[in-house]
């Protein structure tokens, strides 16, 4: 089952971007290229998380095997370039939600080498007279020190099989103010 943009909004989890690609000027970044085919996820396991960031994409996996748990990956199909937790790393991914009037936003994050990583979904109530007008904005965003890094805008729809509550624990939301 694949959900559209409002319906990810509902039941939404996000994802993240290796620490190079973000941080690293990229003239392609806000640039709409052709779709993005496949998937970074194995035929086992679930997608949690997925949209393309130019010409790769960005994924967060789920399997039940052994238990629940989670992967983000960056790549291509075929070439995956960053994997967390990969062998050998602690920590994990976690999911955090934020209500507002009109709106909301829905997170996933990890930390990694000194940066701070959360892909997220959101909608902003953007129109006030009398007329509720949603921005929708799915990305990926990097702090480091607190201080924002990198924000990359998805240049592709984001897809969602599943729901992140149910492969990761619950964490805290990363603050959108530059």
């Amino acid at each position: 089952m694949k959900l559209d943009r409002r319906a990810w909004f509902v039941v939404s989890a996000l994802a993240v971007v290796a620490a190079p690609l973000l941080i690293a000027p990229d003239s392609e970044a806000g640039a709409q290229v052709g779709p993005v085919r496949g998937s970074l996820c194995a035929a086992d396991e679930v997608v949690i998380y997925q949209c393309g960031i130019g010409r790769e994409l960005v994924a967060v996996c789920g399997s039940r095997t052994p238990t629940p748990h989670a992967q983000y990956r960056f790549g291509t199909p075929g070439h995956v370039a960053l994997a967390f937790p990969g062998p050998g790393q602690s920590g994990g991914l976690s999911y955090a939600r934020e209500m507002y009037s009109g709106g909301g936003a829905l997170q996933i994050r990890f930390s990694n080498g000194g940066y701070d990583y959360a892909a997220y979904s959101r909608t902003v109530r953007t129109g006030f007279n009398g007329r509720n007008n949603p921005q929708f904005s799915d990305g990926v965003m990097v702090r480091r020190g607190g201080r924002l890094v990198s924000n990359r805008s998805c240049t592709t729809d984001v897809g969602s099989d599943a729901q992140a509550e149910d492969y990761m624990p619950e964490g805290t939301i990363m603050e959108f103010a530059n």
